[in-house]
């Protein structure tokens, strides 16, 4: 959130690299969060990697860096790039944690760029990646009580926890003497928490569908999937959930509402 060379960015919209190279660091930011809005990735991080050497050690610019980073992963076309790419976004959202510990929206993109290396490692390192999951999404919940991509993550947390399949359950057993709890009544609440922060953002509905089916609770689950078709996506991670709401209404034998 893209396959364009930054050439025919550049032949089309001349601009943008020409202002990054002058503009202040704000007029930056507000230009970046404009180009993920339009899900225009190649641009958007073509402008913070020139930003993060024209700033650098700059935890607004490594957040947003890693995003970008991670958008790249829906275009990837081969496994060992979308592992390269989650690698690389876990190793920026990191970085923007050491530029400010104490800073939010890096705690949570941690949070987040752990959970993209989930389908490339392996169980044990799984585990570990849960743990701190969890962890960093707290503390960015503690530092920023109404940031909803927090909650989101927490819930999802809670979900896949308590979905956990025996197997990395023994592991975690084996390596730490277990995990927390991870309920889905707690991924139900969190999710809840999310969408009454952000009830335009489509990945929360589409991901509380998934905690909802799995209480039985399909007629809910629906009525969310549908609901996520009736929404304007606000980056490519809600472009993409709302593609897969599509697809699991079709699975479901529920034909899809056009979307408005």
């Amino acid at each position: 959130m893209a396959a364009l060379a930054f050439a025919l960015i550049l032949g089309s919209c001349p601009a943008v690299g020409r202002a990054a190279e002058v503009a202040p660091l704000p007029e930056v930011l507000r230009r970046a969060d404009e180009l993920d809005a339009r899900q225009e990735v190649p641009a958007a991080l073509r402008l913070l990697e020139d930003a993060d050497h024209r700033f650098p050690n700059q935890a607004e610019i490594l957040f947003r860096l890693a995003k970008q980073q991670s958008n790249q992963i829906f275009e990837a076309k081969t496994e060992p790039e979308k592992k390269r790419l989650a690698a690389l976004c876990l190793a920026t959202a990191e970085l923007a944690v050491a530029a400010d510990p104490n800073h939010a929206q890096a705690r949570l993109s941690v949070g987040i760029c752990l959970a993209k290396n989930f389908p490339y490692v392996d169980n044990q390192t799984k585990v570990n990646y849960s743990r701190r999951l969890k962890e960093e999404t707290e503390r960015a919940i503690a530092l920023e009580p109404k940031l909803d991509l927090a909650y989101h993550m927490l819930a999802r947390w809670h979900f896949e926890v308590a979905e956990m399949n025996f197997i990395l359950r023994g592991i975690a057993k084996l390596v730490y003497g277990g995990i927390p709890n991870g309920t889905l009544a707690a991924a139900r609440t969190n999710f809840e928490q999310a969408i009454a922060l952000a009830p335009g953002r489509i990945i929360h509905r589409q991901q509380f569908a998934q905690t909802l089916l799995a209480m039985k609770r399909k007629a809910d689950a629906i009525a969310q999937l549908q609901q996520c078709l009736t929404l304007q996506p606000v980056d490519k991670d809600d472009t993409e959930a709302q593609a897969e709401a599509g697809r699991q209404l079709r699975a479901l034998g529920v034909a899809p509402t056009p979307v408005r």
